[in-house]
């Protein structure tokens, strides 16, 4: 069962609501459903000063966006559906795809829109996208003219152009469910689209992976995406100091490892500890 739990109170990543994608084995991405956690005034001045952290426990398989692997029988369950249910037995993809098969067909048709706007119009759409959200137009309503956005900007940074089963892969994130992925079919690409659109919220977002060299690659090859867009993106690593590591939290999109961030979050907790026993 996979389960997503809160540790403790810890206001470890209140800058972020948390959207994580986290590739713990090559099949896997995760991300957090958009909500709003309680959270308790921060004491202190620590790295991690105003945030909030939820965590994942992977032990279920979703239904797979692709075709290519064998059937299997068994539960598959996805984050969302411990929410609403299990779901049982075999499943190709295809009620996923016939589920979001509108929104890609939107998506699809802004296509040519967005293909003849210069670098310089594409990335005013951000700043154009971030001011609806700050008005309190929803991320979902957002999400078409979003993922058509990174999707050109990718083609025009990256020379890659998200496939339609991608942009399903980055819904999917977004609505807080996990999407089963093989290892080459795009994972690390997928998981720009819901980032960028989390991060218009201006909350921020974490892409968690589970190394160093993993999280440096990602952050300089496909943050190249968000960067060209007008987005902040940071990297925490192993050896930065405490104010390297809060500068790059409070980036728009912030990509570190499971252990960087769990052992930020415990010393967070004990700088914040020691400054309440002082007063």
């Amino acid at each position: 069962m996979a389960t997503a739990a809160p540790i403790l109170d810890s206001t470890l990543v209140n800058h972020h609501h948390s959207l994580s994608v986290s590739p713990f084995t090559s099949n896997f991405i995760l991300n957090y459903r958009n909500k709003t956690y309680p959270s308790i005034p921060h004491v202190g001045s620590s790295f991690l000063s105003g945030k909030s952290l939820r965590v994942v426990q992977i032990g279920a398989k979703t239904p797979r966006l692709g075709t290519r692997r064998k059937k299997r029988v068994g539960v598959t369950a996805s984050l969302g559906g411990l929410l609403g249910g299990i779901f049982k037995g075999n499943d190709t993809g295809e009620s996923t795809r016939q589920q979001y098969a509108a929104t890609v067909t939107t998506i699809n048709k802004l296509e040519p829109t967005m293909a003849a706007l210069s670098d310089t119009e594409l990335k005013e759409k951000t700043f154009a996208l971030k001011e609806r959200a700050s008005q309190g137009e929803s991320l979902d309503s957002l999400l078409p003219e979003a993922f058509a956005v990174v999707r050109e900007a990718s083609k025009r940074v990256l020379g890659l152009r998200p496939f339609d089963v991608q942009l399903i892969g980055g819904m999917v994130l977004h609505k807080g469910e996990i999407a089963e992925m093989r290892t080459g079919e795009g994972k690390t690409l997928v998981a720009i689209l819901p980032a960028y659109l989390n991060a218009l919220s201006g909350k921020g977002v974490h892409v968690v992976t589970v190394n160093d060299y993993l999280a440096r690659r990602d952050c300089e090859w496909v943050g190249q995406v968000p960067r060209f867009l007008g987005l902040k993106v940071g990297l925490i690593q192993q050896n930065m100091t405490s104010e390297q590591r809060r500068e790059n939290y409070l980036c728009d999109i912030t990509y570190v490892t499971n252990s960087e961030l769990g052992f930020d979050y415990l010393r967070d907790n004990l700088a914040t500890e020691m400054l309440r026993s002082l007063f």
